[in-house]
């Protein structure tokens, strides 16, 4: 009796690995990434990103997404001759220091399925918006980001909040994709990052 249950068991675990390694990474075509909301304080910046399937096949994500900035160099520097900024990009996990989101302690970075008809993933990126230190970075203001997925060779552009711009001094940190709308895993209400609408 236990022989065939254990082999039922291996009939049944073969087709879902199969079906879930057909699944193919997203594509630039296939979503649309919004800036969601900032948290500000202290000098420190963190925008939340949406990342929605508008294609109508599942796609899957998994790690991190890599940003350009096209702008220009120094903040309150009249915005002419936009060009590609030279930005440091580091990875973090989150859930350390003055950044949000992320991934807790104990979690693996996960493979996000994102069904067709809007299905959301989420990421943080976080930095500073004056200079600090004693050989502060350069501030740049961009007002469109260039994101590519990962693994895509492509990348998608991203318009910043409301008509803010994007502004990083010294570099930005960029978090793991997660599923959901909170940019964190475990999942949080969005309510916990910024409050409730009044």
């Amino acid at each position: 009796m236990t022989l065939v249950v254990l082999v039922g068991s291996l009939v049944s675990i073969g087709p879902s690995r199969a079906t879930a390694a057909s699944v193919a990474p997203c594509s630039a075509t296939m979503v649309r990434i919004t800036d969601y909301n900032t948290v500000v304080g202290t000098g420190h910046v963190n925008d939340l990103f949406w990342i929605r399937n508008v294609s109508r096949q599942e796609c899957t994500l998994r790690g991190y997404i890599r940003a350009g900035f096209v702008g220009v160099d120094g903040i309150g520097t009249p915005y002419k001759n936009p060009h590609v900024l030279a930005v440091r990009e580091t990875h973090l996990r989150g859930d350390a220091g003055n950044e949000v989101g992320g991934i807790s302690d104990g979690l693996q970075i996960p493979t996000v399925t994102l069904r067709p008809g809007g299905s959301v993933a989420s990421f943080w990126l976080d930095g500073l918006d004056i200079p600090v230190g004693n050989s502060p970075g350069p501030c740049i203001i961009s007002h469109e980001m260039l994101v590519w997925l990962p693994g895509s060779p492509t990348f998608s552009v991203v318009q910043p909040l409301r008509s803010n711009g994007f502004y990083w001094c010294g570099g930005f940190a960029a978090l793991p994709v997660v599923a959901g709308a909170s940019g964190s895993d475990p999942s949080k209400r969005l309510s916990y990052y910024f409050g409730i609408p009044g």
